[in-house]
């Protein structure tokens, strides 16, 4: 699962070992979260793993999450953890960022990642040849970092492809999300970096669930 300790890391737990991204803590006091497919032939699945796109069934509720696409960043047994990938914040990223940020003259966007921990900040990189560290990769060629560590990454220019920031997350205790598919709230689908990273995030969750089997 992922970690949040003190010393302002985020702790990605990777089997026996752990991953410790840097973090940025977000102190704005008034800081409010309001925030295409291009696969040709679309996998449908039914058991959850990293990497694969939860899409949430017509009927979900939850205004959270009420025609969602969720990228699954970690799926074991002790729980889930994801990033929503088809929703947008109302703030951008260079106003969340410190005015020494190397990442603020880019125009990069930010977008809601979920509810939990609002105060973190994540990324998703695709990068060309080497990820920066620490990182893990999610799906083919696509990484999951902090944004604080792309900020301090010196090969930043070189190495990235292009790149998604996320404030906050959505989690699921163990067995909680496996309950949540069977009662249909969601189908489960194989991501790919090309839908994350398209920029047309508006209308994935529609073409998503056309592809999936009648």
């Amino acid at each position: 699962m992922l970690q949040f300790i003190e010393d302002n890391t985020i702790v990605l737990n990777k089997g026996k070992t752990s991953i410790r991204l840097k973090r940025y803590s977000l102190r704005c006091c008034c800081l409010t979260l309001l925030v295409l497919l291009a696969m040709t032939n679309v996998l449908h699945a039914t058991t959850p793993e990293k990497g694969m796109f939860l899409v949430a069934d017509e009927q979900l509720k939850d205004p959270r999450f009420r025609n969602g696409v969720i990228l699954l960043i970690q799926h074991n047994q002790q729980g889930s953890a994801g990033l929503v990938v088809n929703r947008e914040s109302r703030l951008s990223l260079s106003t969340i960022l410190p005015k020494d940020s190397s990442l603020t003259g880019d125009g990069g966007t930010l977008s809601y990642g979920g509810p939990v921990d609002p105060n973190t900040l994540l990324a998703l990189v695709k990068v060309r040849s080497h990820p920066p560290q620490p990182a893990e990769e999610v799906v083919e060629g696509l990484y999951v970092t902090g944004v604080g560590v792309l900020d301090e990454w010196t090969d930043f220019s070189a190495e990235v492809v292009s790149y998604r920031a996320f404030v906050g997350y959505t989690g699921w205790a163990a067995g909680q999300l496996g309950a949540e598919i069977q009662r249909g709230d969601w189908s489960v689908l194989q991501a790919d970096a090309e839908s994350v990273l398209s920029g047309d995030q508006g209308q994935l969750w529609k073409r998503l669930r056309e592809a999936l089997p009648k």
